[in-house]
């Protein structure tokens, strides 16, 4: 794998996210995220996962050389996967590979390669592809086609390259897993999200500035709805046990337009129960077509049906 890392290791950078300030009692905190990223054209365009710079108030890059290079958000593709592309200065990038995450096979030798968060100098953990296709489930989403290997990936790493032998990126290093989803401890676990279904949005980030995906205005996780569980509906009263509770609705867009309001349970997309075992940001990812999206909505004692008809989004601007 030497000459596999050699090649790939100048397009890993670390990500420098710094949050905005908070007040704290007799002053002021001022608090960074750091993350890893990969060069994805020699244009500047770079890779990192989306949770690595949510909230950010400035962005830096950190190059494999040391310099450090103001970066700007272009576009990015949360919830459905957790990805988003950067852009920096282009001047003297190499820029990663892409290599077919379909092709590997269990035992399969993989790197993954990530910034330090000490020297900013770049890592590399060697491992071996231990699953493949795998669908883990989170709190109101169900990862997909996911690769499970066994290399060394800890906190910073994410938003680094999983890569293959040829030196070619696989996947984006995405999360280290601690415990299965009923608690049981596990060890030696990393997930990356797989290069074949992430190639589509980069590549449209990259040539047009802005990701294709279609947008409702409810479906962010944690900010436009949370997915209702037993004690939220206890607390809440609410008449339903499963389904997703809008706590945010993006003014103007299709959902605000359709009357979509704070408090409603989205508990049906186009006929299919909204459960753990189909997350509402999976059904919306899944829509083909349009996209319309008929939801099944209970407001307070009333049960109604809204149909959504989503847009795409618009470039970003800077």
């Amino acid at each position: 794998m030497r000459n596999a890392i050699a090649q790939a290791l100048p397009a890993v950078v670390t990500i420098i996210a710094e949050l905005p300030s908070q007040a704290v009692s007799g002053g002021v905190l001022e608090r960074e995220n750091f993350g890893s990223g990969i060069v994805v054209s020699p244009r500047g365009f770079v890779l990192t996962n989306f949770h690595v710079i949510d909230g950010a108030a400035r962005l830096t890059v950190a190059l494999s050389t040391g310099e450090r290079r103001p970066a700007r958000l272009v576009d990015d593709d949360s919830p459905f996967h957790d990805l988003a592309v950067l852009q920096i200065a282009p001047d003297g990038l190499r820029a990663a590979t892409f290599g077919d995450s379909d092709r590997l096979r269990l035992g399969d030798p993989v790197a993954a390669i990530a910034g330090g968060l000490v020297t900013f100098e770049n890592q590399a953990k060697v491992g071996v592809v231990s699953a493949t296709r795998v669908q883990f489930p989170r709190p109101g989403l169900v990862m997909e086609d996911v690769i499970q290997t066994d290399a060394a990936v800890n906190h910073g790493d994410s938003g680094g390259a999983l890569v293959n032998a040829a030196g070619e990126v696989v996947g984006l290093l995405t999360t280290v897993v601690r415990r299965t989803p009923d608690g049981q401890t596990v060890e030696g676990v990393a997930f990356a999200q797989s290069a074949n279904s992430l190639r589509g949005v980069v590549e449209a980030i990259v040539a047009t500035g802005v990701n294709p995906r279609l947008r409702w205005g409810v479906e962010r996780l944690g900010r436009q709805h949370v997915p209702v569980t037993d004690e939220i509906a206890a607390e809440r009263q609410l008449p339903v046990q499963t389904g997703a509770l809008v706590v945010g609705v993006e003014p103007g867009s299709p959902a605000a337009r359709a009357g979509v309001q704070v408090g409603d349970v989205i508990v049906g997309l186009n006929g299919t129960l909204v459960d753990d075992d189909a997350p509402l940001v999976n059904l919306l990812r899944a829509l083909t077509g349009d996209g319309r999206a008929n939801f099944t909505i209970v407001r307070g004692q009333r049960q109604l049906n809204v149909t959504v008809l989503p847009v795409r989004r618009e470039a970003r601007g800077g």
